[in-house]
Parts: C-alpha cells; sequence; structure tokens
C-alpha cells in the first residue's frame, strides 16, 4: 500500500497568503474609516445646519413681529450689516391670566414691546488669527440682548431681570444683514432722528445670514462705506457654512414711505455738511 506524503507551503505561498490577508484587511479597515468619516461629517453638517436654521428663523419671526409706529421716536428696525435692533411685540405671559380674587394682590404691569438687539460679540482682551490672514479680538458668538421695559436704555438694579444678555449661539461666529426699501438692497438701516416718528419706518423685507466663518470686527474704512450708502448691498454668496432667510415685513407701508424717508433724511444729511462747510 502506496504512503501518500502531504505537501507543506512553500516559502513563497506563505508570503502570498500573508499579503492577500494584509491586503483585506486594508480594504476593510479604509471601508468601514471612510464610512464612519462620511457618517460624522454628515452628522456634524446637520446639527450645523440645523442650528443655524433654527437661530435665523428665530430672528425673523421677532422681525415680523416688528412695529412701524412706536411713540418712543425709535424705529421698530434700524441697522447695519453686523448689528440688529428691533422693537418686537410679544404676547402677554400666562401669569397675566390666572384669576385672582380681589384681594389678591395684582402683579407688576409688564409692557409687551421689547427691544431686542443681535449682534457678534468679541474679546478684545484676547487676540484671535482669523482665516483671511488678519489678526484681531477673539470672537465669542452670536449675542442677543432684550430689554423688557419699555423706554429703558440702562440697567435697572430693582429689576434685575429687566435685562437680558445672552450668548445665543457660541458656534455661529458670521452673521450679515441686508435691508430691502422696495428697490435696492442697503446694508445700513437707520431712520431715527426724529424721521422714525413721521410714519411707518420699517424696511419692506429683511435678509439675515448667520454662518460659522469667522468674521473679523469691521474696521474704520468699512465702517465709512456703511455711512455713505454709495452702492446697494451685494447678495450673499454662497457657501454650505451660512444659512440665509428673508422676511418680508407685513407691517411695512405697501406705499414704500420709508424710501421716502430715507431719501429726505439723507437730502438733510447733505444739506446740513454742505451748510456747514460753507464760508460767509
Amino acid at each position: 500500500m502506496a504512503v501518500r506524503t502531504r505537501r507543506a507551503m512553500t516559502v513563497l505561498e506563505l508570503l502570498l497568503a500573508i499579503s492577500l490577508i494584509a491586503l483585506v484587511m486594508m480594504v476593510m479597515f479604509a471601508f468601514y474609516d471612510i464610512t464612519l468619516s462620511e457618517r460624522d461629517r454628515s452628522t456634524r453638517m446637520i446639527t450645523e445646519g440645523s442650528l443655524a436654521r433654527r437661530t435665523a428663523l428665530k430672528i425673523a419671526d421677532e422681525i415680523r413681529s416688528s412695529s412701524g409706529f412706536l411713540g418712543n421716536g425709535d424705529p421698530g428696525v434700524w441697522g447695519t450689516e453686523r448689528f440688529l435692533s428691533i422693537q418686537t411685540v410679544v404676547l402677554p405671559s400666562k401669569e397675566q391670566f390666572i384669576p385672582r380674587g380681589i384681594g389678591d394682590n395684582p402683579i407688576a404691569a409688564r409692557c409687551d414691546i421689547r427691544q431686542v438687539q443681535y449682534y457678534l460679540a468679541y474679546d478684545y482682551d484676547a487676540s484671535h488669527d482669523y482665516p483671511d490672514g488678519t489678526q484681531g479680538p477673539k470672537p465669542l458668538g452670536l449675542a442677543r440682548r432684550e430689554i423688557k421695559t419699555l423706554n429703558q436704555t440702562v440697567l435697572n438694579e430693582a429689576r434685575p431681570d429687566s435685562i437680558e444678555l445672552d450668548l445665543l449661539a457660541p458656534e455661529l461666529k458670521y452673521l450679515r444683514i441686508r435691508y430691502f426699501d422696495g428697490i435696492d438692497w442697503i446694508d445700513k438701516w437707520d431712520l431715527r432722528g426724529g424721521f422714525g416718528g413721521m410714519g411707518n419706518s420699517l424696511p419692506q423685507a429683511v435678509e439675515v445670514t448667520v454662518g460659522y466663518d469667522e468674521l473679523p470686527p469691521p474696521d474704520d474704512q468699512e465702517m465709512d462705506l456703511q455711512d455713505s450708502e454709495l452702492q446697494p448691498a451685494l447678495p450673499e454668496p454662497f457657501s454650505r457654512k451660512t444659512f440665509t432667510v428673508q422676511v418680508k415685513l407685513p407691517q411695512a407701508d405697501v406705499f414704500f414711505g420709508s424710501r421716502m424717508m430715507r431719501a429726505q433724511q439723507r437730502a438733510s444729511q447733505l444739506n446740513q455738511s454742505s451748510g456747514g462747510g460753507a464760508t460767509p
């Protein structure tokens, strides 16, 4: 009876087997690494997009509630490209509707008009390198300031809850506001100084853009360009890190009265500047 001998693996076959096993392991590792990275990236994009969307819609809701006729002389909406101030109207709190007896002490009266401000906060004691290569104060994020009582410009020590200053979204470091007067989009809307009390001073629409790109504070040259109002504001460029919402104000004057007030204000300023520079 013949005895069959078992053939052993050669060194070359062993190296080929190890190489194939290593190749399969590398492919599996790359597959799982790419899958997990894409999942984390998608989750981050959804989270960032949801935060930017909720924040922009919150600002939009308060803009829609702004009033164009106020007795304190301030317009319902005014601001610049980086700053927005709103005189908004809120519903009464639930405490106002609680039934009370005749002998119960009534709760303190509360004004339903609130002044809300949105702007980017900076830490001027800390330095930060921005993506464009410039250095400036460290960005802290999007801030929200709310004054709960009418005509109050300073903090009331007797009511510490009369002013709320909140860092609304530390992750959002980009804010841009544009205002539509019925014809042009501009980056500054300010009808104070007596013109706000003459009529409806609301713009026809407001565009709010929030995002994650770090934005340094405006320099003096940029502020002078905003004050000049020589050119309409350019549209917001597309970016995956920003969210833009356009808000139409239903309380705005359908006859574009705010645009006429702005033209009258600019004419008055030009007359004052020309009269001040003339020599007798």
